[in-house]
Formats: C-alpha cells, structure tokens, sequence
C-alpha cells in the first residue's frame, strides 16, 4: 500500500498520524507480553544496575514490568527486557517471598 502524503489533507494526515501511532502501540505491547510470557512468579532473576549485578526473585507480573524483590530486600519494577532468568531457577517461592505477596513482610 503506497499513500501519497502530499495529496492529504490536513484531517487525513491527522487521522493517518493516529492510526500509525495506534499500530505502533499495539506492536510494542505484543512484543512486551512475550519478553514478560518468558517469566512466572518464583522464578530467579538478575540485573544490572550501576555496575553490579542484582539477583532477586520475581513476586508479581505487572502489565509492562516485573516485580522483583532483591536479594538484599529492595523492591524494583523491571522491564523484562533488562532481565536474565537464573538457569535452574524454581518456581517454589522461599518463605520471606510469600509473605511480601501476602502483605505480611
């Protein structure tokens, strides 16, 4: 499909401008839902963060991010894309975690 922009009007490059934004939206989030598909509750995961490495645990799946309570008892919301799962990681959540999900930690 080939659109000649020069010969729209201003309504049309408008409408055309939402249409592409909409589109390009839609696409992003797909692409999210499958990096966060990638991961489960209990699952072992690290990240970088000013030159470290941070392990953590993730505790919840957010509609964009991960949330991830650390191994030294920090809360961070991650974009999975800046997340590695730990080979041989377990989906059995320790103790600690599950009372954080709970409310009770």
């Amino acid at each position: 499909m080939s659109v000649d922009v020069e010969k729209l009007s201003l309504e049309e490059l408008v409408d055309l401008n939402r249409r592409v934004v909409y589109r390009i939206q839609y696409l992003a989030s797909l692409k999210t839902r499958a990096q966060l598909d990638r991961f489960d509750i209990g699952d072992r995961v690290t990240f970088q963060c000013d030159g470290r490495t941070v392990s953590g645990v993730v505790i919840r799946v957010n509609r964009k991010t991960l949330s991830i309570h650390t191994d030294d008892h920090h809360h961070w919301n991650i974009h999975p894309k800046f997340l590695t799962k730990v080979q041989g990681s377990t989906s059995q959540l320790p103790q600690d975690v599950k009372n954080i999900i709970e409310g009770k930690g």
